[in-house]
């Protein structure tokens, strides 16, 4: 049975098999190892996002060439998926944008090949390397975006994944969060955010689906975010992007940490003699409780 940590590790074995080395992704390799061909078409509707057939015993993967560069890449990639897991397309051969895009109702196998496709087109090995190099914000993933040929959306949620900072990446769509990655350290914490919730009212998510302007990243409680009541009264930071076609927020939300939280403060000038260091507790420091200055 096919999950999300399977379709994860088969994508690495398949980005192995292709041999990539380089970034942006040759798709042409993928293709090569499947035994698959690839033709743009400029004649299909623009909700079709395109199809998978069948021609002499060979795979051939129809994308449309009306859309962005990187929907076709992404299109590529998720048929790709259906062809290396062996699971059935529900929306048949011909794949309508709407069912690569919009995340509401959608069926398991469709989200299985769309976590295969984002670990092909941004895979981990390369892409862990820059995320440790850039910090938390929508302006890398931006950067990312572009470098890897990739949309906002998938970048975003492979960027919160690797990153080493305690953030998440969080989508929503027709006003309910639809879709959560988290860093190790986010999850670590038991800093969840609940899938199916209403977009916090308040949240820089919720101001900028009413058409608000929010420049750059703004604190925000973040007991509007978070299931646990560990960190109410704890300030996350918030960026966002609103969608309109798609009634999608893109939503990054992180802790800032600093020496400051760390409490270094505390032991500076400290002689051995006149102070025992304190008694661990297990309660880790962050998040803090202060506001940035």
């Amino acid at each position: 049975m096919i999950n999300e940590f399977t379709a994860i590790v088969r994508a690495r074995e398949f980005v192995r098999r292709a041999t990539i080395d380089s970034i942006p992704i040759d798709l042409n390799r993928y293709l090569s190892v499947m035994k698959a061909r690839c033709k743009v078409r400029y004649d299909l509707d623009d909700n079709e996002a395109g199809q998978t057939t069948r021609i002499a015993g060979r795979h051939c993967i129809v994308v449309n060439g009306r859309h962005s560069l990187e929907r076709q890449r992404f299109t590529i990639l998720h048929e790709s998926a259906h062809i290396e897991l062996e699971l059935p397309s529900v929306h048949g051969q011909r794949i309508e944008t709407s069912a690569l895009l919009s995340y509401t109702g959608r069926p398991q196998e469709e989200i299985l090949c769309d976590v295969f496709a984002a670990e092909c087109l941004l895979p981990s090995d390369f892409l862990k390397r820059d995320v440790d190099r850039c910090p938390v914000g929508f302006d890398s993933i931006a950067s990312l975006a572009a470098r890897y040929e990739a949309s906002l959306t998938s970048t975003g949620s492979r960027f919160a994944l690797l990153h080493e900072e305690p953030c998440a990446f969080v989508l929503a769509e027709a006003g309910l969060i639809r879709y959560v990655s988290s860093s190790k350290l986010m999850r670590e914490w038991g800093c969840w955010i609940k899938i199916g919730m209403p977009i916090p009212p308040g949240s820089v998510a919720q101001k900028v689906r009413a058409g608000h302007i929010v420049n750059g990243p703004v604190e925000v409680d973040s007991g509007r975010w978070l299931e646990s009541q560990r960190y109410r009264g704890t300030v996350l930071l918030e960026e966002a992007r609103f969608l309109s076609q798609w009634d999608q927020v893109l939503s990054l939300l992180w802790f800032e940490t600093n020496d400051d939280d760390l409490g270094y403060d505390e032991f500076e000038d400290m002689d051995d003699d006149r102070y025992g260091l304190k008694e661990l507790d297990g309660i880790l420091p962050w998040p803090s409780k202060k506001r940035r200055r």
